[in-house]
């Protein structure tokens, strides 16, 4: 019978926190008769609704609050902000929830630990983006689990390469000859030569076909002179830094009276 009642109170009580949340309703000042209802709620349904952490986590504003911390440790969001600004170091109790979060995982690492968050890093690599900012921010070398994730985003696997691996990226190079821009920085800053695999994407625009013929190639691009040609501006400087040169370095005559216009 006081199984019955403990639930049936525990039930009561999370149809009122859902009632207060949908009409928009002020939280309730925490009181001692209120945290053993939040108390009833986690030891019932074994978590608790967010807005509670967060009332917690607001009354804990003034100094550290060891009977409500096991309530924020259902919550990544909370456990990371009480460690953050409460504790200013590790929560253990909430590093489990936060090592379900890839975002609140690299800001735990990043901000808290100020280091590698092993129970996190499964969580993060699934996220590139979080992926690449720990690997560049947190581990400042290589992570392997997290290349996966990193290698479907151009962008980043463009910078865990150049900014990371200080190196090629091979995982990342079929996403990044997606993108001719990213084909050409890779090319000039990473490989420091020709990306063949990425030059169909170049080729399609006439400044990023200059561009890798002049500095990539040091020669001519002949797979991107055909939109070169669709611009008379970057025509006549492909003609005067990149084809004269080429002419005139193999002794071919005068590319002038050849190809006079």
């Amino acid at each position: 019978m006081n199984l019955f009642k403990r639930d049936y109170l525990g039930r009561i009580f999370l149809n009122f926190e859902n009632a207060k949340r949908s009409r928009n309703l002020k939280s309730y000042p925490l009181t001692e008769n209120l945290m053993d209802c939040y108390m009833r709620q986690y030891w019932l349904f074994g978590k608790v609704d967010e807005t509670i952490c967060e009332n917690v986590y607001n009354y804990s504003l003034k100094g550290r609050y060891i009977k409500g911390e096991r309530l924020l440790s259902c919550s990544a969001k909370f456990s990371y902000l009480y460690a953050l600004n409460i504790l200013q170091g590790r929560f253990e109790l909430g590093e489990f929830i936060i090592s379900t979060s890839s975002e609140f995982s690299y800001l735990y690492a990043s901000c808290v630990l100020k280091g590698r968050f092993e129970m996190g890093e499964f969580a993060i690599s699934k996220d590139s983006f979080y992926s690449y900012k720990y690997a560049r921010n947190v581990l400042k070398g290589r992570f392997i689990l997290g290349e996966k994730a990193i290698s479907k985003n151009c962008e980043y696997s463009y910078n865990y390469a150049l900014k990371v691996l200080r190196g090629r990226f091979e995982l990342g190079e079929k996403e990044i000859s997606k993108d001719f821009n990213y084909c050409y920085m890779y090319a000039r800053n990473v490989l420091k030569g020709r990306f063949k695999l990425g030059e169909k994407s170049i080729s399609k625009d006439a400044d990023c076909s200059y561009m890798y013929a002049l500095y990539v190639l040091n020669n001519r691009f002949e797979l991107g002179e055909k939109e070169i040609s669709k611009d008379k501006d970057i025509s006549y400087m492909y003609v005067r830094d990149v084809v004269i040169p080429f002419y005139n370095q193999y002794n071919w005559g005068n590319f002038n009276n050849r190809y006079r216009c």
